[in-house]
C-alpha cells in the first residue's frame, strides 16, 4: 500500500504533487523503467535497495533509467519519493542544475552531509509519516538558504509550459533579451535541461495526456502536437520512455513508471529491452 502526504505550504510550486511512500516486491529479474521527466526525483530507499542502487539518490530531469530485482529471487523495495519542479530543484539544491540534469547523483554528493543524514534518519524509522516529516523539514531548511531563479528563466519556463513546448528557442531568447547561446546556458543551469529538451518533454507529456483520455489515434495526435510525422514522434517516445506508443499504455504502472516488456516481446516489436538511453544507478 502506498501513502502520500502534501508538502508544507511554503514548498508548493517547488515540490511536484505529494510526497510518496511505497513498498513493492520485484519478481526475479523484473525490471521497472522510469521515463524521462521534467522534474528531479529524490529517492530514499528505506529497506532493501534494488541491485546496484544507491541508498538515496536523485534522478535528474531528462533522465530515462531503470531498476530491477535480483536474479536469484524476489526483491522487496521500500522507499520515499519526492519530485521537485525544475525551478524548485534550483532553489532547494542551492546551485546550478547543469551538473545534475540527465544523470543519477547520490544524495550525499548533491546535498553533502545533510543529504546523508536525511537518508540515515529515514532508514532508521519505520513510520512513514515520520519520514514525510523528516523530508519536509529538510527541504524547508534548504529553501531558507537557496537562491531564486532569475525572472527571465521563470518567464521562459511559463511561456514554454503554456505553449506545451511549441515555441522556438529563438523566440524565448528574444523575449528574454538575450542571445540564443546565453539563454540556453542560463536556462540549463537553472532547470537542468536544455531548452529544446524541455520543449520536447513538454510536447510529449501533453500528447500522452491526450492519449490517456481517448482511444489513441497516434498519427492525428502526433500532427496536433507539432511532430513532423509519426517516425518523429516514435523517436521521442523511444528516447524518453524506452517504448513504442503501442506498448506504452500496456506497461504503464499507477506510479507513472513502466514495466519492461519481456525480451521476446521487445524483440517481436523490433526493439530491445536494453534501453540504451537508460542510465543504470551506480553502486
Amino acid at each position: 500500500m502506498d501513502d502520500y502526504a502534501p508538502p508544507h505550504a511554503a514548498l508548493r510550486g517547488l515540490v511536484e504533487g505529494q510526497y510518496h511512500a511505497g513498498r513493492e516486491v520485484l519478481a526475479r529479474g523484473e525490471t521497472v523503467v522510469v521515463p524521462a521527466s521534467l522534474s528531479m526525483s529524490l529517492n530514499l530507499n528505506c529497506g532493501e535497495a534494488p541491485p546496484g542502487s544507491s541508498a538515496a539518490y536523485a534522478a535528474g530531469p531528462g533522465l530515462l533509467y531503470r531498476y530491477g530485482g535480483e536474479e536469484r529471487g524476489p526483491t522487496v523495495v521500500e522507499w520515499v519519493g519526492v519530485r521537485l519542479t525544475p525551478l524548485g530543484a534550483y532553489r532547494l539544491i542551492g546551485g546550478p542544475l547543469s551538473r545534475a540534469g540527465g544523470r543519477i547523483t547520490d544524495l550525499s554528493d548533491l546535498f553533502g552531509t545533510p543529504g546523508r543524514i536525511l537518508a540515515e534518519r529515514c532508514r532508521a524509522t519505520r513510520d512513514r509519516q515520520e519520514r514525510f516529516t523528516l523530508v519536509d523539514a529538510f527541504l524547508l531548511r534548504r529553501l531558507a538558504e537557496g537562491p531564486e531563479p532569475n525572472a527571465e528563466t521563470v518567464r521562459a519556463w511559463r511561456l514554454l509550459s503554456a505553449a506545451t513546448g511549441l515555441l522556438r528557442v529563438a523566440e524565448l531568447a528574444a523575449d528574454a533579451g538575450w542571445s540564443v547561446d546565453h539563454f540556453g546556458k542560463v536556462f540549463r543551469r537553472q532547470t537542468g535541461l536544455a531548452p529544446k529538451t524541455a520543449a520536447r518533454l513538454m510536447r510529449l507529456r501533453a500528447l500522452l495526456g491526450c492519449a490517456a483520455r481517448q482511444p489513441a489515434d497516434w498519427p492525428r495526435l502526433a500532427a496536433e502536437h507539432g511532430y513532423s510525422d509519426q517516425p518523429h514522434f516514435n523517436r521521442d517516445m523511444r528516447e524518453f520512455t524506452g517504448m513504442t506508443p503501442s506498448v506504452y499504455f500496456t506497461r504503464l504502472r499507477p506510479c507513472g513508471c513502466l514495466s519492461a516488456p519481456p525480451r521476446s516481446e521487445a524483440a517481436a516489436a523490433g526493439g530491445s529491452d536494453s534501453f540504451k538511453t537508460a542510465v543504470p544507478i551506480p553502486s
